[in-house]
């Protein structure tokens, strides 16, 4: 009797084991995330692994000619801009992502290369998703915010209109 109750358990043992193991979900993208939150500003999120579970929060389409993305990772906590133009636009464009503290701040880049019709597509490198950040593209210099909400130079506020960009909703 004892070595029949035994072989019951040991079977029992045997296909829970098994069960689990055949229950193991694939490599989740957490998992395979090269960083985490604040570790992963200024890295790029390709190469980090952060764009397997990419979700875009805001796209602006610049007629056909330029697609911007502000882009979240939940597995990173991250954002990041991707910034497209038609291969056939003659001009260069700029973008970023703009980041400034949830509780208030200054905003700072973290600007895309230069992006032209050899370079048509580029990511911005990343920032912690627990600040407050928008995309931005521009077609005058690297890291020019075309929609600043304040803008000083000298010691005075300056107002400035809206040149030639533009910009995803602060998020």
């Amino acid at each position: 009797m004892r070595t029949r109750s035994w072989g019951r358990v040991g079977a029992a043992v045997a296909l829970l084991s098994l069960s689990q193991i055949l229950a193991t979900p694939p490599a989740s993208a957490a998992e395979t995330a090269g960083c985490f939150r604040s570790a992963c500003t200024g890295k790029n999120p390709v190469t980090m692994g952060c764009d397997a579970d990419a979700q875009v929060l805001e796209q602006i389409n610049q007629g056909n000619d330029i697609e911007l993305k502000l882009v979240f990772s939940p597995a990173c906590g991250a954002t990041w801009t991707k910034v497209s133009v038609n291969p056939l636009y003659k001009y260069p464009v700029w973008a970023a992502l703009w980041q400034m503290p949830t509780l208030g701040g200054f905003e700072s880049p973290r600007p895309t290369p230069s992006i032209t019709s050899t370079n048509a597509s580029d990511v911005s490198p990343m920032g912690d998703w627990k600040n407050t950040s928008k995309a931005c593209w521009n077609g005058l210099k690297d890291a020019w915010d075309p929609e600043p909400l304040l803008y000083e130079e000298g010691g005075r506020v300056v107002v400035t209109p809206l040149v030639n960009g533009n910009c995803t909703e602060w998020i």
